[in-house]
């Protein structure tokens, strides 16, 4: 399987989701954003190759994958926003993440203090633009319904598209259902950026149901399936020092694009660690919605 799609798909199930405080560029806001977390990730692989030593090293590898410390449950992510960084805290998995912007390049760090180790990762921002293109393909609408959040009065978003991609022998399709509540009160910053297609404003909520499928001809399948839903429960603004969106110098650091495999087993090894240290905990997330085309009937 191609170090890209394996990436691609991490990203997507270790992603901690964004607030506006995140958003990329030069945050306008600088302080901290509280919100509770809703997460489910399940994926399920088949090793098709019929070469044995290739087959008995792809599934140990995949098994990995599938064990690799995904999360089920409830918790509260915090954001520190300082200019062209902003540093996110995961309790669960005790990870930070660091995004930072720099030109059209976009570095994401993460890291965890337990194991002192991390990995970064760099994204040209033309992927974002593409996302918002597949978005406008697809269906945004506004559903008339509203919710305050924090005293401000949201308008409630559909968004739904489908994302392909044909590249040497490996298909993929993954199909995007989200929901969005935004609002375009002044008073927040960056009110008067786009956020979806034609819809400026502040997402206070969102829910995101993902499911994708990649096949990798005559090697290996892999389905993912991920819900994630996060609600803005507390906006601080402050002043922020260097130190909190800076990686500790005691963290060792790999470069996860050209290193996939140690990124896992950094992975792995920091949810070992908890488990032996009974400081994983998991527990059925509230109000999971699942839309429609969303279901555990795997083809194989």
């Amino acid at each position: 399987m191609r170090k890209s799609l394996l990436l691609a798909l991490m990203s997507i199930i270790f992603g901690t989701g964004a607030t506006f405080a995140q958003a990329a560029g030069e945050n306008t806001f600088e302080g901290e954003v509280t919100a509770d977390i809703a997460s489910v990730q399940k994926v399920k692989t088949q090793v098709l190759t019929k070469n044995l030593l290739a087959k008995i090293i792809l599934k140990r590898v995949m098994k990995k994958v599938e064990n690799s410390g995904y999360y089920t449950g409830n918790y509260t992510a915090t954001t520190i926003a300082k200019g062209n960084k902003t540093r996110t805290f995961t309790p669960y998995n005790n990870m930070y993440t660091i995004v930072e912007k720099n030109g059209n390049q976009l570095k994401t760090t993460t890291y965890f203090p337990y194991v002192k180790k991390g990995y970064y990762s760099n994204t040209d921002m033309t992927q974002n633009q593409q996302q918002m293109e597949m978005m406008k393909k697809g269906t945004v609408e506004k559903t008339g319904q509203t919710m305050t959040i924090l005293g401000y009065k949201c308008d409630v978003y559909k968004v739904k598209y489908e994302i392909t991609t044909d590249s040497a022998g490996t298909k993929s399709t993954t199909n995007m259902h989200c929901e969005y509540a935004i609002t375009q009160d002044p008073s927040l910053p960056d009110h008067d950026k786009e956020v979806l297609p034609g819809v400026k404003g502040v997402p206070l909520k969102f829910v995101t149901n993902v499911v994708s499928q990649t096949s990798s001809e005559k090697v290996l399948n892999m389905d993912v399936l991920m819900y994630l839903a996060s609600v803005v429960k507390d906006v601080k603004k402050r002043s922020v020092d260097d130190s909190e969106v800076t990686v500790p110098s005691d963290i060792k650091l790999i470069d996860a694009d050209k290193d996939p495999k140690n990124m896992l087993k950094i992975v792995e090894e920091n949810g070992k660690y908890m488990k032996k240290k009974g400081l994983w905990k998991e527990s059925a997330p509230d109000d999971v919605k699942i839309y429609d085309n969303l279901n555990e009937d795997w083809e194989y």
